[in-house]
């Protein structure tokens, strides 16, 4: 029972970030990628999940998850699908207009996955800016990495640790 409400709560600070408000997020004119090449992807399994794209053959890469919630979209008019694997929670975007679906986001959850260039959860400060160089931007303990119609977040605690590792699609208008 902990674990299923840590991994709710989980789900929810994706859903916050998500949905976090300002410049960032405002919604598409027709929310669909525009840019899917250009955009972050992290591996998985030996499974590429890139941000924008046709999460089908993902899906059928990874197999059931452990766990699947619905909600909805907070950018579009649509239902999100997070589904939790070992290690990361995946969210996929279901458009209302019957439209293709989309890879909107990916959380690592904990240390047993890293991001392709090495990251992890408890990583250090001085590991992000190795590792990716300078943010985009930068907003207390969070940092930017935005790349095509992406952006790759990571938090610091007040010690200086990753506590969080957010791959998002960005809705642009």
């Amino acid at each position: 029972m902990k674990k299923f409400i840590v991994l709710l709560l989980a789900s929810c600070l994706l859903l916050l970030v998500a949905c976090g408000g300002g410049a960032d997020s405002e919604p598409s004119t027709n929310g669909r990628p525009r840019n899917v090449a250009g955009n972050h992807s992290f591996i998985y399994n030996g499974t590429a999940i890139t941000m924008g794209a046709d999460p089908t053959p993902v899906r059928a890469a990874l197999g059931e998850p452990r766990n699947e919630m619905r909600e909805p979209n907070c950018a579009i008019e649509g239902e999100d699908v997070l589904y939790t694997y070992p290690g990361i929670i995946l969210t996929f975007t279901y458009p209302a207009d019957g439209g293709a679906p989309f890879i909107t986001g990916l959380r690592l959850l904990d240390d047993s996955v890293a991001t392709p260039e090495g990251l992890t959860i408890g990583s250090y400060t001085a590991d992000i800016t190795q590792i990716y160089g300078v943010a985009s931007r930068e907003d207390n303990n969070f940092f930017y990495f935005d790349k095509g119609q992406s952006s790759l977040e990571i938090s610091v605690n007040s010690d200086g640790e990753v506590n969080q590792v957010i791959y998002q699609y960005l809705f642009l208008g």
